[in-house]
């Protein structure tokens, strides 16, 4: 028979246990609060080496805030900049760059993420070479951004931001820039199923050319074999001086006054696109320089611009307007000049066009109209009608 275990030997072993799970427990807090002090600083790493691989362009980021409760991480002052060329400003960068678990998906099942860019700033550049240019055309910034986070985006969203899109001559003050920008892009990965052929909406506001409004919209498919998309596009009130530099530089002319407004739909599906770009301008006037030694072919041609906003205008609506139609395949892409004459002159001596857009393009047009677009390469226009068989005795019987 055993002995019987002390009393005070069996609270000494209990005393112990209770010891060693106590600094168990220890080492594991401070593991647990080591790693989560060393996140950070392990994921900003990881985000500038991904910034410092891309291909033509070179990032970093200055910090990273770790939200565990959430899901989330967020990125701060992050730059990307073209590699090679001169470039007067950087290609991206942003204050704030959130990227979460979107939890409303969550609750119907979807594991999927949110990214939001606070006052982003994007730059785009047209060189007088590609090495000078910047469109980020280079690189798939969709993969890019994908590879930040470890679920899928389905939305993506960016508040007061920034587009600038510069030209040569036209200096960095001049460029055409969209300020203020509110943009989003939801439903990306299709989790609320809406049955449209491009499931994906996209909206954004934003302020052009001294606080004109500019409004864009529309539906995508993102994971189309061919581009298919349906956008709307309305840019109004501008100020025809406040674009005298682009003027200047492209038409050899200064504007006194005028308004100028532009309306835009177009649709893609199945490698076709179909739309129209329909310009306005009220109560145009074009500076003619009375200096003496003004060449005589700049005369002729202020002129000749004075001439062309008097005569072809509506006289009632006091506005010059045309209907720019346009469509074709994504590799042949045409517009029709003839058509566009006929618009400048039924605007002319007609009818004024109505200040908005017609809603006239969508996809199924696309889809169904397509007996005067141009076939796809190596396709023939009637490839989906079937053949006759040849008759007997003809060539094809013997």
């Amino acid at each position: 028979m055993a002995a019987a275990i002390p009393r005070s030997h069996r609270g000494s072993m209990a005393l112990a246990r209770r010891t060693k799970w106590l600094i168990t427990f220890a080492v594991v807090v401070v593991l647990l609060v080591g790693a989560r002090l060393a996140l950070p600083f392990g994921v900003e790493r990881f985000v500038n080496d991904k910034l410092a691989s891309l291909n033509a362009y070179r990032g970093h980021i200055g910090d990273v805030d770790i939200h565990l409760w959430r899901g989330a991480y967020s990125i701060n002052d992050i730059q990307i900049e073209k590699a090679g060329g001169s470039h007067p400003v950087p290609f991206f960068k942003a204050k704030r760059v959130n990227l979460s678990v979107e939890w409303r998906s969550l609750m119907q099942g979807r594991l999927v993420s949110t990214v939001n860019f606070l006052s982003p700033e994007l730059n785009l550049v047209q060189g007088n070479s590609e090495k000078d240019s910047q469109s980020g055309k280079e690189e798939n910034w969709n993969q890019r951004l994908q590879e930040l986070f470890p679920f899928k985006f389905n939305t993506i969203e960016a508040h007061d931001g920034t587009v600038r899109f510069l030209a040569p001559g036209i200096q960095t003050r001049d460029a055409i820039t969209a300020r203020h920008l509110e943009a989003s892009v939801s439903n990306l990965t299709n989790v609320s199923k809406s049955g449209k052929e491009a499931f994906a909406d996209f909206h954004a506001d934003a302020d052009v050319l001294n606080k004109a409004p500019a409004k864009v919209s529309g539906s995508i498919d993102p994971f189309a074999k061919q581009p298919t998309f349906d956008v709307n596009l309305e840019v109004k009130k501008v100020q025809l001086p406040d674009v005298n530099p682009w003027l200047r530089q492209y038409l050899k002319a200064d504007a006194e006054a005028g308004k100028f407004e532009l309306y835009l739909e177009v649709a893609a599906a199945d490698g076709r696109f179909k739309g129209y770009a329909k310009p306005i301008m009220q109560d145009v006037k074009f500076h003619r320089s009375d200096e003496a030694d003004e060449s005589a072919l700049r005369k002729l041609w202020e002129g000749f611009l004075d001439f062309a906003a008097n005569v072809l205008k509506n006289k009632e609506a006091d506005q010059v307007a045309a209907r720019i139609p346009f469509q074709g395949t994504l590799q042949n892409p045409k517009t029709s000049v003839w058509e566009t004459i006929v618009s400048v002159l039924h605007n002319a001596f007609i009818a004024a066009f109505a200040h908005s857009l017609e809603g006239s393009i969508t996809l199924r047009d696309v889809q169904k109209d397509l007996k005067g677009m141009d076939t796809m390469p190596g396709q023939s226009a009637d490839k989906d009608e079937k053949k006759e068989p040849a008759k007997k005795g003809g060539p094809a019987g013997k």
